[in-house]
């Protein structure tokens, strides 16, 4: 896929109102992105991985924590993370992460030279599928980038609304800064932690119908709930940088999961360790 277009090819870019959403609220949505034919192409790799039918490296995949602690029986994952570097006919995922009707908006933001990091699908099954809780995804990713403001793609593979879990955001709070985050009670998915500060009568849910794409700023204080319709609630999200950050910490890079090459140029800061294209990932890795 040659992604290098100029901006009069850009026939995605981002409208007027979408950039007054993304300044003043730190998000905006974008329907029917995605056929409903496309996110079952997707759906089926993910539900093969689930149940076993492809390998998938464990260090790639997170356990529903009820099943994980024993509390129920079922076969539970939550999310795979980086879906799109494995060989195991994955390709989709990676064409997907680079489709132009996600980045054209993401160009507009960020420049034309991105990377893609920390990409993941996520299962919401019904009734077992956990919410997380207030939190940045820019104060994860201030622990491995040194970058200014990164974009999330969120695609909805199901329909999301409040009875199966959908996101909810906190408009503005893209322009205060990364707040402190701590360690939450009890079992919880171990990769989150609670945003200090995030009141609940704040949030606005963002319910969307399949297909749909909602852009936000990783600043954008976000969560989910719970699960508790007998629906399922899947989405395909997608992290993009642009490719002038630098490791923060260039010794303790994780090889295992380096940024994506999505379109542009690549710099000195990381280029040595941007992946093109799919690898080969044994199950034992």
């Amino acid at each position: 896929m040659d992604t290098r277009t100029t901006p009069e090819k850009r026939k995605f870019r981002l409208t007027p109102e979408e950039r007054s959403s993304w300044d003043e609220k730190g998000y905006f949505v974008r329907y029917d992105v995605f056929t409903k034919k496309e996110n079952d192409v997707l759906a089926q790799i993910a539900d093969d991985i689930a149940i076993g039918k492809r390998s998938f490296p464990d260090y790639h995949i997170f356990q529903n924590a009820l099943v994980r602690d024993g509390k129920i029986e079922a076969q539970g994952i939550y999310a795979m993370h980086n879906i799109q570097y494995v060989s195991c006919n994955c390709s989709e995922f990676l064409a997907r992460t680079r489709d132009p009707r996600l980045t054209d908006p993401v160009v507009d933001i960020l420049g034309p030279d991105l990377l893609g990091l920390n990409n993941l699908y996520i299962w919401k099954p019904p009734k077992i599928g956990l919410g997380f809780p207030w939190h940045q995804d820019k104060w994860y990713f201030n622990h491995q980038y040194k970058t200014g403001t990164t974009v999330a793609t969120w695609s909805a593979i199901d329909n999301a609304d409040k009875d199966n879990g959908c996101l909810y955001v906190i408009p503005g709070s893209h322009k205060y800064g990364v707040r402190e985050h701590k360690e939450l009670e009890g079992s919880q998915q171990g990769e989150f932690k609670q945003a200090q500060g995030a009141r609940d009568e704040d949030g606005v849910a963002v319910e969307v119908p399949a297909g749909a794409v909602i852009y936000f700023n990783s600043q954008v204080l976000h969560k989910s709930t719970d699960n508790r319709s007998e629906r399922f609630r899947r989405a395909n999200i997608a992290h993009y940088i642009s490719a002038t950050a630098e490791w923060t910490r260039p010794e303790a890079v994780n090889k295992k999961r380096p940024p994506m090459w999505i379109r542009g140029e690549t710099y000195p800061g990381m280029a040595d360790e941007v992946q093109r294209d799919v690898i080969s990932i044994l199950q034992s890795d």
